[in-house]
């Protein structure tokens, strides 16, 4: 046990890879840190299984890396930083002239893109509409917050702030 979170620590071989021990796992919501480097590194390696599994949504039924949630942990550890930063970030979008309707239309454009390739045309493809109707979108998303994601700073910024606004657990 580490701070009342239980912990597996397992060393990996030829026979004990880390995708085994995923498999193994198969049917354990919990966090998966990268392998630690020698047994100095063990420690720095549970704590970041700890900081995964402290942010599997609700639904999850199944381990997850920690490489595929880095900003989820971030937006989680930051706080009330990280719920600052998602006011700043997105505050325009819920400014009295915007409805509900066109604010999660842009949010669900904008996240679509983030979370995928970052390609407008796959932006358009994955929401079934014209190419230009995403450029609308972000045009108009860039309108209301200051923040065009289709530029990596501002794409940083609006993938970080989406992750604190996300319902989930209480950020630390």
């Amino acid at each position: 046990m580490v701070g009342g979170d239980a912990v597996l620590v397992v060393q990996l071989g030829r026979q004990t890879t880390r995708e085994r021990v995923t498999e193994l796992l198969a049917d354990s919501p919990c966090g998966i840190a990268p392998p630690a480097a020698g047994l100095a590194a063990v420690p720095r390696a549970a704590g970041l299984a700890i900081a995964r599994a402290q942010v599997l949504p609700p639904e999850a039924h199944s381990p997850r890396l920690l490489e595929d949630c880095w900003l989820d942990v971030l937006a989680h550890r930051a706080g009330d930083f990280a719920r600052d930063l998602a006011d700043d970030v997105l505050g325009g979008l819920d400014a009295p002239a915007v409805s509900r309707s066109e604010a999660a239309r842009l949010l669900e454009t904008v996240r679509t893109h983030l979370d995928g390739s970052g390609s407008i045309a796959e932006t358009a493809e994955a929401l079934y509409c014209h190419r230009n109707t995403v450029q609308h979108r972000f045009a108009r998303f860039h309108e209301l917050t200051g923040r065009d994601p289709r530029r990596p700073d501002d794409a940083a910024l609006v993938a970080v702030a989406l992750r604190a606004r996300r319902p989930g657990p209480e950020p630390a």
